[in-house]
């Protein structure tokens, strides 16, 4: 327990603390970061598929057309991008599921040991005035 005559350890936990927080918080930051595009290229790609699904089932020439495929390459194409917008879809639900519980955890709790440690050192920087 730090000496409460001297705010020194207090400034170099707090320092520590916040290395850690925010060394934590980049590495939880950045799997959100790539869940996330996983799940918008896949709704994105799903999209694209279902608009030129939508023109091929309905017989119309407006995406074969702007592309100038045939109707054989356009069937391709909405196959790949379909494949495509399911794999990233399935990636970013597995990376949901797969999310380190402990990582947020433990950075909640610095970010509260951190809160807690102003305060003491606050009280203490009162009590001596």
């Amino acid at each position: 327990m730090p000496d409460p005559d001297n705010v020194e350890p207090f400034d170099a936990r707090l320092k520590n603390l916040r290395l850690g927080i925010s060394d934590l918080g980049q590495q939880v930051d950045s799997y959100k970061a790539k869940t996330a595009a996983a799940l918008g290229g896949g709704v994105f790609l799903l999209l694209l598929a279902a608009g030129a699904a939508y023109d091929l089932a309905l017989r119309r020439g407006g995406a074969r057309l702007t592309l100038g495929v045939t109707r054989e390459t356009l069937i391709w194409i909405v196959s790949v991008v379909g494949g495509a917008a399911i794999a990233l879809l399935l990636l970013a639900f597995v990376r949901v599921r797969r999310r380190d519980i402990e990582l947020d955890a433990r950075l909640d709790q610095m970010e509260q040991e951190y809160a807690e440690l102003l305060e003491r050192r606050d009280a203490v920087a009162r009590s001596r005035s």
